[in-house]
């Protein structure tokens, strides 16, 4: 039973889709939620980085905080992101590949406060193993990767960057900001979310994270209007820190290179995205220069799944997202929806296609003449030398296309098909050799006529 399906399925969840703890404490994933002032507060002691973690993010920083496992219920930093859990993706991938062992699927929480060139580096040390082992099982095995959200620019930053061995068949994303996303921009710059007639002030936590430095949008997306965006490089934002700023345009550069360096030996992508929910797509400065304020734009079309917008949804080097898949709903759950589910175990178990059918031609011989009541013979003879054709004669009266007489082909070797038949009526007859419907090698009827008559 080999086939692409036998492949090793790993789980990335998105920003906020691991717990956390450190020691005994669990210090992410808790399901009870204070007063927003007491969460700031809480959040920040339990989450945040000094700021040494900026001067080698590629490495991490231990802090004493350790990834415990796939988020299985919401979880949320108000304002800034949320996530709706796996647990009902899990179920469904695991349910569709129980026949190819119970490894299968593996979940990969992360510690989703560092840079993802860390994280990345942590997959790779972890999934590579595991192929090894399950490749004596399925010699054939690559790795799969089911991202979410940010999961999608860790499996990428992996296979682009790190996969030497080209281990890496397909990458499915589901709301991945392959360009980054302005909300992250405005969390970053302004350090509070509105929320009602209040504020979530968590700008010391969101600004200690490399990983939300990384979601700086890359694509132009500052300015007074959507016709007139620049790119962050060109734009001064208050109260963004340009360390933030650094640590997002040497993590895109890198991806970019690497993908312009691998040429054709690239996983394949299948990009899962929601485009009719309201995002905030741009960004402008206000008058004061207090605050940068998020935008989203008014053709329903160009919006996204309310994070993530569709002009970031896909990777760059697509010509477009056509070959994208659009679902409707918006970011936090897009991975728990019946019908993205249903897309990723079809992508997932996928089987190789039969190669089409290769038309073989055949050089047909027969004598032009033959007397009623006499052996007629006719040779077909393969132009690729195959003694598996399966062919068929038949004689037909042209003038009304009745079958007269019919007999299949038999090999004789060295690619040639033979057969015999007597017309037991005199007549100008039209022979066909072709091949039945049914025949896996289709090749071009060739006819001619046959006169049959007494000499």
């Amino acid at each position: 039973m080999e086939h692409l399906a036998s492949d090793l399925v790993v789980i990335l969840p998105g920003i906020l889709g691991s717990t956390l703890s450190r020691g005994p404490r669990q210090i992410w994933g808790y399901r009870s939620v204070a007063r927003l002032n007491r969460l700031s507060d809480r959040l920040t002691q339990d989450l945040a980085l000094p700021p040494e973690a900026f001067d080698d993010p590629e490495q991490g920083f231990n802090d004493g905080g350790r990834p415990t496992g796939t988020l299985k219920t919401l979880g949320i930093i108000p304002g800034f992101a949320s996530v709706d859990g796996y647990d009902r993706l899990l179920a469904k991938l695991r349910t569709e590949l129980a026949l190819l062992g119970p490894d299968s699927v593996i979940e990969f929480p992360y510690d989703w406060r560092q840079s993802n060139v860390f994280t990345a580096r942590r997959l790779k040390a972890v999934v590579e193993p595991l192929l090894r082992h399950r490749r004596r099982r399925f010699p054939t095995a690559r790795l799969v990767f089911v991202a979410h959200s940010m999961g999608g620019l860790i499996a990428r930053y992996y296979a682009e960057c790190l996969d030497t061995e080209k281990l890496t068949r397909r990458i499915i994303t589901i709301g991945t900001p392959f360009a980054g996303a302005a909300k992250a921009l405005a969390v970053l710059a302004n350090g509070y979310a509105s929320l009602g007639p209040g504020r979530f002030h968590f700008g010391e936590l969101v600004r200690s994270l490399p990983s939300v430095a990384e979601l700086l949008p890359a694509y132009a997306c500052v300015g007074p209007s959507p016709d007139a965006l620049r790119p962050l490089t060109d734009a001064v934002i208050p109260g963004l820190p340009s360390f933030c700023q650094r640590r997002a345009r040497q993590f895109h550069q890198e991806i970019r290179a690497a993908v312009a360096a691998n040429g054709d030996e690239r996983p394949t992508y299948h990009a899962l995205m929601s485009c009719r929910q309201k995002t905030p797509t741009w960004a402008s400065v206000a008058q004061d220069g207090a605050e940068v304020l998020l935008h989203s734009p008014e053709d329903l079309f160009q919006r996204g799944d309310g994070t993530v917008p569709r002009c970031s949804a896909t990777p760059p080097e697509w010509e477009d997202d056509a070959a994208s898949v659009f679902v409707a709903g918006r970011h936090a759950s897009l991975q728990q929806q019946r019908h993205v589910v249903l897309q990723v175990s079809g992508i997932v178990t996928a089987r190789p296609r039969r190669p089409m059918a290769v038309i073989d031609e055949i050089a047909v011989e027969a004598d032009p003449w033959v007397a009623p009541g006499e052996e007629w013979s006719v040779r077909a003879e393969s132009v690729e030398g195959s003694n598996g054709l399966v062919l068929t004669v038949t004689v037909t009266d042209p003038s009304n296309d009745e079958v007269v007489k019919h007999a299949p082909l038999r090999p004789q070797g060295d690619g040639t098909h033979s057969a015999s038949l007597r017309l037991d009526r005199p007549g100008a007859f039209r022979w066909t050799v072709h091949t039945v419907p049914t025949a896996a090698t289709p090749v071009e009827p060739v006819s001619d006529a046959l006169l049959c008559v007494d000499a």
